[in-house]
């Protein structure tokens, strides 16, 4: 048997989390049903429905790749498993449903997939790689006008728990791209029953009003469902939402999506790192105005935009906006440097910040030490890791900070949902019509007061940005005097 090369071929993976969305999908399904011979009504043709349609859905991707320099194919995980984790599909069902579909589009298993990669390692111990089964699918025997169906996506399991790793572990885990794995559910649900419960009984309610107004992406398809996903095997870490819609890695996108067929707007918390982590330690930023008002702690507050050349490697004709812009991600980045690794007096740059804009040691040096007199917080992070490689610290991104993070934007969800409005979280970010922009600002800075007031005695504001799509008209959405940050105590 030959041994698949990852980097020679693409790979489209099937979950059973779509169903048809527009009459194109409908049509191709509802003739698939016939010729599969699946039943057409009943509690068992929606669950056949979900696994027809995200086949056809990861089969769309193989029918763009025909002409590319890389095959796609189709990867099937035959494990149960795989199956057991969605909450539409049992795996029987889903097997049988595979196997039809593959059977009936004259699938070919490639050659080296569906193996169960059982070998010794080094210690000579018994282990398995399992590699996925694969199918290559001839495109002439695809349905007709496959490209022009839509689906929505609803089926994601509703909350997950990513297991517990040491350093080392994860840092061989990366060198080879491979996902951090997560707990099964029963494993998950063992931690404690009362918190997974409770998290999946919020995310099925927000699921439920989504599935009334979906929204749109720029593709085509629909997003009306989320994972809730935690770190570390552990419910107090973690907890932010993930759908469709978090995979828009251009603004562009976002501001492309509708709800409704209404345009949407970004709510988005300025500097939501720096402003959370120290609010619901208790501290104020420093570098406040008169009047406890700012509007970005990364240029304004630290004053690092205006810093001059000599902290970095830049081209002598770069002009001075561009260099304000510069400075301002520089902060930024450093500051998600340190709370990512939990270490204040952290004494090196990351690859990443060095290679991108080219940070010399000393501009490192120059910009941490002004960031934390700015944020003063940031003296209470605690590294993620022992010295030994081991996880230890809580305070950091991972631990405390992305779980109260998501505990505030699941409140700001949920209130909205009692009012009617739909909202979709991308982290510290909100996703609303923009017609209910203006009460959606309101709701999420409240939340957050009443939040951090709960936690830690300090009352704020936080300052939101806004972005909307061209054309909108100001008055329809808040104004910069309802977005600036401001310490009320």
């Amino acid at each position: 048997m030959s041994a698949l090369d990852k980097s020679a071929y693409r790979l489209e993976v099937v979950r059973p989390v779509w169903m048809p969305f527009n009459d194109a999908a409908i049509n191709i399904i509802t003739s698939l049903f016939d010729d599969l011979g699946f039943p057409s009504s009943g509690p068992k043709a929606d669950k056949y429905g979900v696994v027809v349609a995200s086949l056809l859905k990861a089969t769309q991707a193989v029918e763009r790749s025909h002409d590319a320099k890389k095959p796609t194919y189709l990867g099937v995980k035959r494990g149960a498993s795989a199956w057991s984790q969605y909450p539409l599909v049992g795996k029987d069902i889903a097997r049988k449903a595979v196997d039809r579909f593959l059977a009936h589009f004259g699938a070919a298993l490639v050659e080296g997939s569906g193996d169960s990669g059982l070998h010794k390692d080094d210690n000579g111990k018994w282990r398995k790689d399992a590699i996925m089964s694969m199918y290559d699918l001839d495109p002439s025997r695809l349905p007709a006008g496959l490209s022009e169906a839509k689906f929505i996506q609803v089926g994601l399991p509703l909350v997950k728990v990513n297991i517990a790793e040491n350093r080392q572990k994860g840092n061989k885990r990366k060198a080879v791209n491979e996902p951090k794995p997560f707990l099964n559910a029963s494993t998950a649900k063992a931690l404690s029953e009362q918190a997974f419960t409770a998290s999946e009984s919020r995310i099925r309610a927000l699921n439920a009003l989504w599935l009334e107004h979906p929204l749109i992406l720029p593709n085509g398809h629909a997003a009306a469902s989320a994972t809730r996903i935690f770190h570390d095997s552990r419910f107090d870490a973690g907890g932010r939402l993930y759908g469709a819609w978090t995979g828009l890695n251009k603004k562009a996108n976002k501001l492309s999506c509708t709800i409704d067929g209404e345009p949407v707007c970004e709510l988005d918390i300025s500097a939501s790192q720096p402003t959370l982590f120290s609010s619901l330690l208790g501290y104020k930023l420093g570098g406040l105005d008169k009047n406890n008002e700012w509007v970005d702690v990364y240029a304004e507050l630290s004053r690092l935009a205006a810093t001059e050349y000599g902290w970095t490697v830049v081209d002598d004709t770069i002009d001075v906006i561009d260099l304000h812009v510069r400075n301002r991600n520089v902060a930024k980045s450093v500051v998600m440097a340190l709370i990512g690794s939990g270490i204040p007096l952290k004494s090196k740059a990351t690859e990443e910040i060095v290679q991108e804009f080219g940070l010399t040691p000393k501009g490192w040096t120059f910009f941490r030490d002004r960031l934390l007199q700015t944020i003063p917080a940031l003296e209470e992070l605690q590294p993620r890791y022992d010295r030994t490689g081991k996880l230890d610290g809580y305070l950091n991104g991972a631990g405390f900070l992305s779980y109260h993070e998501s505990e505030m934007m699941l409140a700001t969800l949920e209130k909205l949902m009692k009012v009617g409005i739909p909202a979709y979280p991308v982290h510290d970010c909100l996703i609303v019509k923009v017609k209910d922009s203006i009460l959606a600002a309101k709701t999420f800075r409240e939340v957050i007061y009443q939040y951090c007031k709960n936690l830690s005695g300090i009352e704020i504001m936080v300052p939101l940005s806004i972005k909307a799509p061209e054309g909108i008209p100001k008055n329809l959405l808040p104004s910069d005097n309802n977005l600036t940050g401001v310490y009320l105590n």
